[in-house]
């Protein structure tokens, strides 16, 4: 099982292996590989630091960062767009819900706020996910 922030979700479909650090992007990419191989894998959602998390630079003790309030923000976001409860889902499960629930609008209200998002390519990413 992977612990997982809600927000990660999206994260992950844009994710070309760039980070923080490189312990950040070693970390980032064991999980990522996790969910490749099977996307039957269980996710635990939290409000708390996660699997990603662990060797983020931002990360305070184990239940937050220093973007926290922008964190919980983007968090509650995408529960509440993918009618989600912090309890345990199948990963196949969050991007079938991610791909009928989130629509570019919802994107843009999700993300816009944080500094990967310049980049363009979650929003490729999620533009694909929704149109497969």
């Amino acid at each position: 099982m992977i612990t997982l922030r809600p927000h990660h979700i999206l994260c992950f479909q844009g994710y070309i292996g760039k980070g923080y650090s490189k312990s950040f992007i070693d970390n980032m990419n064991i999980v990522v590989a996790k969910l490749k191989e099977d996307p039957s894998i269980n996710i635990k959602l939290t409000p708390y630091a996660d699997d990603v998390c662990k060797k983020c630079p931002h990360k305070v003790k184990n239940v937050g960062c220093t973007s926290n309030n922008k964190v919980l923000s983007m968090d509650k976001k995408v529960m509440d767009y993918l009618n989600l409860d912090f309890k345990i889902y199948s990963y196949k499960y969050l991007l079938n819900r991610l791909q009928h629930n989130i629509t570019i609008e919802a994107f843009n209200d999700i993300c816009s706020s944080c500094e990967w998002c310049k980049y363009g390519l979650c929003h490729e990413a999620i533009l694909d996910k929704v149109k497969s």
